[in-house]
């Protein structure tokens, strides 16, 4: 026989009233505790920080097809996944020597500075491109290694938030987080947009350095470099000032060898950390990436050499395309910050949305072979350089192409829900999981696997596509994200004491 619920005893009213009075003090008493833990200043300004570095990166990507084949006609897609390999390999190798020299060295000011130093540098050099006379793509191969490279310093940031949040707002902070980066998202195509009236060669500033349709992001990006240096040297703090200073300066007197890195790393094995989670999620992370890899490296070769647009067409589209993806990311973003959704919908559910949304995605955007879903390849137009040349990809003749607004509106909704659903959910739930240790190291590790796939991905994307054109290529990714779908489906409930 089930028990009744107990009565309150007559008379004590006002001590009943009193003591819930008490608990409902002692609550509020530990929501504000918890809140003094989270430092939303600091998390402001890393995240003021991660958009004016992000800025750069999604402003340059929207016509660097366009602008390689404008500076140098000897680029192919094949080129073109090198560069973008390249690109992450930089950022793979220097995601990982930022974040031991930050976590050996207790610094996190000075890597962000030299970051900083260096897309500058990136900059400088993209603006004078026309001064080389020759194979100009492989100076703008090294100005996007730079590029790269200058941005492995976002796992040191992504450690600074897990450092500054408690652990009840870590959803939060990590909402804010990526909201930055949804801005930028915005940002760069409005700016490229802004200026695509200013055909190529444009107005010459000085001799041999223009303003055009293709260098307008660039000399945004320098901009925003200037005051990210300026922001980082004169507002930035390391975390670990407050520390005593014996407690730094035994952290950063031992050798930085070989040696070293091996005690640091089986230090890290030998924690209590449920590592078979940690995998999961970072097999999910790699997954993810397969598709954004996929969509970055033949996303521009598709428009022209497929759906014929032209290099303005192309440059238009792929700008309203990101701006639309940038303000649905930043609606849902937001909806986390501002609508407590944190509160309502766990991190494991997010990132569970997000993949379930990428199978679909690749379903509704394959050529299937019925009327108005797909159509056979536009024949060469060397004068546009658009259409699909036989001398360049075998299937011309028989492979059927997408409907180009299909695929379209299908990536900018599929993007516009994953990205954010998936960089709130893989984020929180690795920080939780990681729990309350200096996440450094592992952050780096996170943007390692990210960068790995990023860097072979363009390869496989680029060589399956110029190869067996884009129905094959879907078919691959859509068993390989259905295999993440049934890996994260089997280990779900393990994530549920961290959500």
């Amino acid at each position: 026989m089930e028990d009744l619920p107990e009565l309150p005893p007559i008379g004590v009213g006002k001590d009943a009233k009193g003591t819930s009075m008490m608990a409902m003090e002692m609550d509020t008493k530990e929501e504000v505790e918890e809140e003094k833990k989270t430092m939303w200043s600091e998390i402001y300004l890393a995240t003021f920080i991660t958009f004016l570095c992000s800025v750069e990166n999604n402003m340059i990507s929207i016509g660097e097809w366009n602008y390689l084949q404008k500076m140098d006609p000897e680029v192919d897609n094949t080129f073109f996944a090198l560069v973008t390999s390249i690109t992450k390999g930089g950022h793979a190798l220097f995601a990982m020597a930022f974040a031991l020299w930050s976590h050996r060295f207790r610094v996190s000011r000075l890597p962000l500075l030299v970051g900083r130093l260096l897309a500058l540098l990136g900059c400088i050099l993209y603006l004078l491109i026309e001064f080389i006379p020759v194979n100009r793509r492989y100076a703008m191969l090294f100005c996007y290694c730079l590029f790269g490279i200058s941005f492995g310093t976002s796992p040191i940031l992504r450690a600074f938030i897990a450092r500054m949040s408690s652990n009840k707002s870590r959803v939060t902070a990590y909402a804010l987080f990526s909201t930055a980066t949804m801005f930028s998202i915005v940002i760069g195509p409005m700016a490229q947009l802004a200026f695509s009236s200013i055909a190529y060669p444009g107005i010459e500033i000085l001799p041999g350095i223009k303003f055009h349709i293709f260098s307008a992001p660039v000399w945004i990006a320098l901009l925003t470099n200037i005051i990210a240096i300026l922001v980082v040297f004169f507002r930035f703090r390391d975390p670990w000032e407050h520390e005593p200073r014996m407690i730094k300066k035994n952290a950063s007197t031992t050798s930085f060898t070989l040696e070293d890195l091996k005690t640091k790393w089986e230090a890290i094995r030998s924690l209590p950390l449920p590592w078979m989670l940690v995998g999961v999620i970072l097999f999910e992370k790699a997954i993810a990436n397969v598709t954004l890899g996929s969509i970055f490296s033949v996303a521009s070769p598709l428009m022209t050499d497929v759906f014929g647009f032209n290099a303005k067409e192309t440059i238009t589209i792929h700008a309203v395309a990101q701006l639309m993806v940038g303000l649905f990311a930043l609606s849902i973003s937001g909806a986390f910050m501002f609508c407590k959704l944190n509160k309502k919908i766990s991190s494991r559910s997010l990132l569970l949305f997000s993949i379930c949304v990428s199978v679909i995605l690749y379903i509704v955007s394959y050529p299937w072979p019925i009327p108005h879903l797909s159509r056979p390849m536009l024949p060469r137009n060397d004068t546009d350089n658009t259409g699909c040349s036989p001398r360049h990809y075998p299937w011309c003749d028989y492979a059927l192409s997408p409907n180009p607004w299909i695929w379209i509106t299908g990536m900018i909704i599929s993007m516009g829900f994953t990205f954010p659903t998936s960089s709130i959910g893989l984020d929180t739930l690795y920080s939780r999981v990681l729990g309350d240790i200096d996440q450094t190291l592992m952050q780096g590790a996170m943007v390692l696997v990210e960068d790995v796939v990023l860097f072979f991905g363009p390869f496989y994307a680029s060589r399956m596509f110029k190869a067996f054109s884009i129905s094959a290529l879907w078919t691959v990714n859509v068993f390989i994200v259905f295999f993440g779908l049934v890996v994260f489906l089997a280990t779900y409930k393990r994530f549920k004491r961290y959500c």
